[in-house]
């Protein structure tokens, strides 16, 4: 009454001793380069070369706001060191 009922099996096969498994002939399709990926959808194409070089460029500005913002604080970090030391000095 309370037996559970399991689907049958799509990945195991039992071999019986009688029966050979049938050979597997090999279909080698080519896959097409990018030439061909390319011609066929060239929209997709300039849109990832887009999305590609936006990545760069923001990576890019990234880097260049980061080291100007470095050299901007150690040069004022260093005028802040000087204005301290000749306090001090006097």
């Amino acid at each position: 009454m309370f037996k559970p009922k399991y689907p049958p099996s799509d990945t195991h096969q039992a071999i019986t001793p009688h029966s050979a498994p049938a050979p597997v002939v090999p279909t080698h399709q080519a896959q097409p380069g990018l030439v061909q990926r390319v011609g066929a959808n060239p929209t997709a194409a300039v849109v990832g070369v887009v999305a590609v070089g936006a990545v760069l460029v923001s990576t890019l500005l990234a880097v260049a706001i980061t080291g100007i913002a470095l050299s901007i604080s150690g040069v004022v970090l260093l005028l802040l060191v000087r204005l301290l030391r000749q306090e001090l000095n006097r």
